[in-house]
């Protein structure tokens, strides 16, 4: 029981710094892809890989039919809404700032979950919240108190936070129901058909540069079987064995490992209020997370 245990956490880390690295794959690739083509063709090779894996393996499982609403609501809220809001929001913001406004997500649940689910909000779940708020804050101004971030990326990328509450409520419902990985596939799948009018759509205003596959394939393929199939399955395996509030703490270590990635590959300096901003952001998210365990006792 103790080696499951520690199987749950590793997967729960795995998950995180894979996604960690999505920040920057996506960014590489929307230098060629716009966020709709970038989304949905990151769904069709985690969509392929999936298939494959789960019927050369025959891991496959019934789907009861009863249940194909839920499994359209939580693809809906993501891949679906979720992509939209935070590949516009990358688009418009540096990765590690994306990453550090998409880590208040474990604090904004307590929130919803008080709301839609009459759970108790406790002083320290609102004062974690103003600590990563602050946070944010300082990583998105300069010296002077300036705004360095697009207003329009931290719109987005705040209502992607909005919409990865609501994936966790359904999430929740459909861990009881299926496995991970059956829940994974069916989720790529559903909002694979949700992005193709989209996709359609968009690349109307925004044409993809496609023929450039060389630079933008490898990171592409990244994003769809690691992030989109294997760490959405870890992440969900988690979920099932921790429940909401547990598992969501790992998402305050995706900001950590954006940071040390983007500087360690070149690709963004680690200025001193970044590095603040990340402390704050991951401070106050923990300090909430473990205020939260200690009334429970």
């Amino acid at each position: 029981m103790k080696n499951r245990n520690y199987l749950v956490h590793i997967a729960g880390v795995t998950a995180m710094i894979i996604w960690g690295l999505s920040f920057i794959w996506s960014t590489q690739v929307y230098r060629n892809l716009n966020p709709t083509a970038t989304i949905f063709l990151r769904l069709v090779v985690a969509t392929v890989f999936f298939t494959a894996i789960l019927f050369i393996f025959k891991l496959n499982e019934k789907i009861e039919r009863k249940h194909l609403g839920l499994f359209a609501l939580a693809a809906m809220f993501e891949p679906f809404l979720y992509f939209i809001f935070e590949g516009y929001g990358l688009k418009n913001t540096s990765p590690i700032i994306g990453s550090a406004i998409i880590a208040m997500i474990p604090l904004v649940t307590p929130i919803a979950a008080s709301v839609f689910l009459k759970e108790r909000l406790t002083p320290m779940n609102i004062v974690g919240l103003i600590v990563s708020f602050l946070g944010v804050m300082v990583m998105l101004m300069n010296k002077n108190l300036e705004f360095v971030a697009s207003t329009k990326g931290v719109i987005f990328l705040f209502c992607a936070v909005l919409v990865a509450v609501g994936y966790s409520i359904s999430l929740a419902k459909l861990t009881k129901l299926y496995k991970p990985l059956t829940i994974t596939w069916m989720q790529n799948i559903v909002g694979m058909i949700y992005f193709i009018p989209l996709t359609i759509i968009m690349e109307q205003f925004e044409p993809s540069n496609f023929a450039n596959v060389g630079g933008y394939i490898v990171p592409l393929v990244c994003l769809g079987v690691l992030c989109s199939a294997i760490a959405y399955s870890l992440w969900a395996f988690s979920f099932s064995r921790l429940g909401a509030s547990r598992a969501n703490v790992y998402t305050n270590l995706i900001p950590v490992f954006t940071g040390i990635f983007s500087f360690i590959l070149g690709i963004e300096a680690l200025s001193s209020n970044k590095i603040l901003g990340i402390v704050l952001v991951v401070v106050g998210l923990i300090f909430a997370q473990l205020k939260k365990k200690e009334a429970k006792s």
